[in-house]
């Protein structure tokens, strides 16, 4: 098998499982369907016994099952292999504050959508288009899942565990931005980044010193003027994130420095950014930022403030300019330079990856704005 044929027959197996995930949810739906409403609490246990799993896992797949079964449209495009489940279970989580008609009306778009999207981007259309049909759901939304906010301790093995924190995208983003930013102010030791920022963790919730400078705790937000100034109620874009209510953007910008970020309003992506009072050089380091969002590789979400910039061509002297700029994260930027990966960039932060089979997948920059609508 040639290696085009090797990649085609991987694709052909990801569809198959996607079909298979479909019937999975179908033989589960028709089980609850056909179960005595008394003994539905302990369908899990039965389930379980079946497949040799725990009730707990058998339990999430027969939600699953019901929760697919309930999107017609969605089930039949995870079925039919266009999307896979978690992006089918994803669409059906975010129209679940929609009323019927809205809900038909987002599902239709986001199925096309999902086909050449990755989840995190199908998430951050959903959340768009949900504050365009109905502007209170995204704010109702956030209300009921900032009061399920907590701290869960789970033990691993080989004496040891994990904290997971669940926060507001905000505070989230926050206490990420503070830890980080210690941890890369304690200069190169033989630690990772990663057990740096693990070390910093802990020395700041036992209250003890960490040893360099906490700096200013920044987070980037981005919202339309009319937004806030309270005129509609289209989301604001936090840096990492994505979407959020506009209430939650507005309160941010409060406290907030501003610099004006223009964009296109045909594509919504940025095209220039205020001067003020920074140096051209940083001028054109916030602008290819704020236009390419996340590192321009194929399905990286690393956010673009925390990238380095990269030049498409060799620097020649001349071609420091947003064209030839694209964030990379430091993985990424390695792998360019030291892989047969290749990276041709068109002018508007489009990028052209080839990978080393030969395949070519386009990156289009996101946008910070909501586009035009077409004529």
């Amino acid at each position: 098998m040639t290696p085009d044929e090797t990649l085609d027959s991987i694709e052909d197996a990801y569809r198959a499982v996607n079909h298979a995930h479909a019937v999975l949810a179908r033989r589960l739906a028709e089980l609850v369907l056909s179960t005595d409403f008394a003994e539905y609490p302990y369908l899990g246990d039965e389930v379980g016994a079946l497949l040799s799993i725990s009730s707990r896992k058998a339990s999430t797949l027969i939600n699953h099952a019901e929760n697919l079964a309930s999107r017609p449209a969605v089930l039949a495009a995870l079925e039919e292999g266009r999307i896979d489940q978690g992006k089918a279970l994803l669409i059906v989580d975010q129209l679940e504050p929609l009323t019927a008609v809205q809900a038909e009306i987002v599902e239709a778009v986001l199925i096309e959508y999902a086909r050449t999207h990755h989840y995190s981007r199908i998430r951050q259309h959903a959340q768009r288009l949900i504050a365009k049909v109905d502007p209170e759901a995204a704010a109702r939304r956030h209300e009921e899942k900032k009061r399920t906010r907590r701290v869960e301790k789970l033990n691993l093995d080989d004496a040891m565990c994990a904290l997971r924190f669940q926060f507001t995208a905000l505070q989230g983003a926050l206490v990420w931005d503070r830890i980080d930013r210690i941890a890369r102010g304690l200069g190169d030791d033989e630690r990772t980044m990663d057990q740096r920022r693990a070390d910093v963790a802990f020395d700041l919730l036992m209250g003890k010193e960490t040893g360099a400078p906490q700096g200013e705790v920044k987070v980037l937000v981005t919202l339309p003027a009319t937004t806030l100034m309270g005129m509609d109620q289209e989301p604001g874009m936090l840096a990492g994130y994505g979407p959020i209510p506009a209430d939650v953007a507005r309160d941010i910008a409060a406290g907030g420095t501003w610099k004006r970020i223009l964009t296109d309003p045909v594509s919504g992506v940025a095209v220039d950014v205020g001067r003020t009072n920074y140096r051209p050089s940083a001028a054109l380091a916030d602008l290819v930022r704020a236009r390419d969002v996340t590192c321009v590789a194929i399905g990286c979400r690393q956010p673009a403030h925390r990238c380095d910039l990269d030049h498409c061509e060799p620097f020649d002297g001349t071609n420091t300019v947003a064209d030839d700029l694209g964030a990379k994260c430091r993985r990424h930027h390695v792998m360019k330079h030291h892989t047969r990966w290749k990276r041709t960039q068109l002018p508007g932060g489009i990028h052209i990856w080839t990978t080393p089979m030969g395949r070519t997948y386009v990156r289009e920059p996101e946008p910070i704005a909501d586009p035009a609508p077409p004529f």
